[in-house]
């Protein structure tokens, strides 16, 4: 261990660490998560900001820690308003270091979020997109209970589902958003596939690099929690963890059957409009990457699965009148 250690801090400080940070109306919590990122164990080479038009004291706090630390921070202010997903496009883009990280305005990193993340890319060298957990806390800093992934679903139980590159791409293309970009770092060298951002309808940023990097057998995770991710009134998307914090009723026991491969014919119907969902994000996503071909005939042949049952079980108009509810929900 003697000999590792140094080895191993040598490795680290011959690899630039970039943050791509985006910004918009942040004055209230910007401070505290600039200093948790400057306050790294291994610190960070440079910070990319893209501000989104503030109209707070956000330009000034970042002009402020730009005097602070010559040379760390390159900020970039949209004349416009562009949106969370064009402006992390535009931060991965700008970012000159080897290894990149994504970070929301509002939330903390843990002291050794770069160290570990390094350590994981050294140790894994077939991965270059790599995502974690994260703990929870509200406006004030408090800390609230339950994990990130215990919210979105990706338990102990589905993880052991998800140990395979292949298993990890259907999970996510069957069962959906696990991926947070606040916890997403990224080698350089997987920005070819995966800018630009080939948005469709709800997919965020993240969602779409954490399916092309799984698509592309390049996705690993790390279990540990490496940041303290805020929960607060004013944000797009992570205010509606709050009620799920509250009840974290765990893995749907629908999913967990079809995971563990106990789908009986009940089961079957009840997944149609879920299967169809699939098959059209599968669609979607082919007009842009070559979506893995023996999971993408499967996911079509489970859709067609549960049409047969669906068919058998209920009369065509009823069938035209569920789906067509299903359609405008």
């Amino acid at each position: 261990m003697g000999l590792v250690y140094p080895i191993l801090q040598q490795i680290r400080r011959t690899v630039m660490i970039s943050v791509g940070l985006c910004t918009y109306n942040s004055e209230k919590y910007l401070p505290e998560q600039l200093e948790t990122i400057l306050h790294q164990t291994l610190r960070v080479n440079e910070i990319v900001v893209i501000d989104d038009a503030s109209t707070d004291q956000t330009i000034q706090i970042l002009h402020d820690y730009a005097k602070r630390y010559p040379g760390l921070f390159r900020i970039v202010s949209n004349e416009k308003n562009c949106g969370a997903r064009k402006n992390f496009e535009r931060a991965l883009a700008a970012t000159k270091g080897e290894v990149i990280f994504l970070s929301d305005h509002d939330d903390c990193w843990l002291p050794d979020k770069v160290a570990k993340v390094v350590d994981y890319f050294n140790a894994h060298p077939q991965d270059k997109v790599v995502f974690t957990n994260a703990r929870f806390m509200d406006e004030n800093s408090a800390n609230l209970p339950a994990t990130l992934w215990d919210v979105v679903g990706f338990s102990a139980s589905v993880r052991t589902y998800a140990q395979t590159k292949d298993d990890l791409l259907r999970y996510l293309l069957k069962h959906g958003r696990i991926v947070t970009g606040a916890t997403l770092a990224l080698k350089k060298e997987s920005l070819g596939q995966i800018l630009p951002f080939r948005l469709m309808h709800k997919i965020w940023h993240d969602a779409w690099i954490a399916l092309v990097a799984a698509n592309a057998k390049m996705l690993g995770y790390i279990e540990e929690p490496l940041i303290r991710y805020r929960v607060h009134s004013k944000q797009q998307v992570g205010y509606g963890y709050m009620e799920k914090i509250k009840g974290n009723d765990g893995v749907p026991a629908l999913q967990m059957k079809e995971l563990q491969g106990e789908i009986g014919n009940e089961e079957l119907i009840q997944l149609i409009h879920v299967r169809r969902k699939r098959v059209r994000l599968v669609k979607r996503l082919s007009r842009y990457i070559k979506v893995d071909p023996v999971i993408k005939a499967e996911i079509l042949q489970e859709r067609k699965a549960s049409e047969q049952a669906f068919s058998r079980a209920k009369s065509l108009p009823v069938r035209l009148l569920e789906s067509f509810r299903k359609m405008f929900k």
